[in-house]
């Protein structure tokens, strides 16, 4: 006897199919309201749109077939990555994020959104103001202001690696047209400061050259005068036409082996153009800091020496004027700045779907739990059967009418 209501009580898999059947309008209802909730929610959230370039770093940037012996070349995957992102994010000063929060207005646009619009907002800033004036928090400084503005626009710059040479740099922000040209500047400084790092680099490389050549001077000149059977001439700055027949028999020699694609053909042919354009001019200067030739009679270790830097300085120079012409060659966009046509967040189909799920299964939870305390109740069915009484019917539920007026009342017999 008592199996049985315990049986009544629960729910089966079964009898979930018929849930549909007896809640099926309700569940549907809540359903489609779920849904209409949500999509009307993903119209009133703050929108935020995104715009991103996708910007590759070739392995030459970091090295040069002139300059071997003073760049090393990155060998791991994961050095590469790591030195490639540092480059992108050494931008990313303080002083950078105040020119862009300054110069488009985000710092000014996020002080008047914490300005209280609503009833809420207006609760918080007098409890704030009485938390202050009672002394339990601290008024933020100037300091800490611009701090947190700092962090906020940081955290909308994105910056992650699709492989050991590519990145994606992207911009999150309320406004579309200001997400574009806040992504557009980021990716002109990106440019500019790959520029001139690697300018920098060899001007860096090409002055230490140069420094050397002071202590090989005194070297030289402090060095016994050799035998004059084995004297050697000593050498001499190059003249443009000296220069130029150089570069031409290097030409030579390496056409013989490589094709006009290789680097070193080309920045040899850009070399012998520009040599050929001084040598016109014939008022061209040479290039500044040249260093002057040792005395006669030095020493032959210290002229070897001597020599092999005056090759490798002029080679950086090689260099140096092939980067102002070649600038975009360690480098290229696979995707620039476009303009944002939807907002990222939030997704009205997304919110969409949310919606419908959420009803769904609230709905089809509310009405098991419906139907299982409905089964679960003492019904008069179930006390008959257990008490094994005979059950003579149910009463009739009467709706509730108002009272009738009382016959004996205050002056009326």
């Amino acid at each position: 006897m008592n199996a049985d209501p315990q049986h009544e009580a629960s729910l089966t898999i079964q009898d979930f199919s018929g849930l549909f059947s007896k809640y099926g309008g309700w569940i549907v209802a809540a359903t489609l309201t779920g849904g209409i909730l949500f999509t009307a929610a993903a119209f009133k959230l703050p929108k935020k749109y995104k715009a991103h370039f996708v910007l590759t770093i070739y392995s030459k940037y970091f090295q040069s077939p002139l300059i071997g012996d003073f760049v090393p070349e990155l060998s791991e995957s994961s050095e590469m990555r790591s030195q490639r992102e540092s480059l992108i994010r050494q931008i990313l000063t303080p002083e950078y994020l105040d020119s862009l929060g300054n110069k488009y207005g985000i710092y000014a646009s996020e002080e008047s959104q914490a300005a209280p619009a609503t009833i809420t907002g207006v609760l918080l800033s007098d409890f704030h103001a009485w938390c202050l004036e009672h002394g339990l928090v601290q008024p933020r400084s100037s300091e800490s202001r611009l701090s947190l503005k700092r962090e906020d626009l940081l955290s909308r710059i994105e910056i992650f690696s699709l492989n050991n040479t590519t990145f994606n740099v992207g911009f999150n922000y309320s406004d579309p047209g200001m997400t574009l040209r806040v992504t557009q500047d980021i990716y002109g400084q990106v440019i500019q400061s790959l520029l001139e790092v690697r300018m920098h680099t060899l001007v860096n490389v090409r002055d230490a050259i140069r420094k050397q050549f002071g202590s090989l001077q005194a070297a030289i000149a402090a060095a016994p005068p050799a035998s004059s059977l084995y004297a050697a001439p000593a050498p001499r700055p190059l003249t443009d036409g000296e220069e130029l027949k150089q570069v031409r028999n290097q030409l030579s020699i390496l056409t013989a082996q490589y094709t006009d694609e290789h680097p070193v053909i080309q920045q040899l042919r850009e070399r012998e153009r520009i040599l050929e354009s001084r040598m016109q001019n014939a008022a061209g200067p040479e290039v500044s800091g040249e260093p002057k030739p040792p005395a006669a009679g030095s020493d032959a270790a210290v002229r070897d020496i001597y020599s092999d830097l005056m090759k490798k300085f002029n080679y950086l120079n090689i260099a140096i004027d092939s980067d102002k012409e070649h600038q975009s060659d360690y480098f290229a966009t696979l995707e620039t700045p476009l303009y944002p046509s939807a907002p990222l967040w939030p997704k009205k189909g997304l919110f969409a779907i949310w919606g419908l799920a959420f009803g769904f299964f609230g709905s089809f939870v509310i009405a098991a739990l419906k139907e299982y305390f409905d089964r679960s109740a003492l019904h008069a069915g179930a006390l008959a059967q257990q008490l094994g009484l005979p059950l003579l019917g149910d009463l009739p539920v009467l709706p509730r009418k108002a009272s009738p007026p009382q016959e004996n009342t205050p002056g009326r017999r």
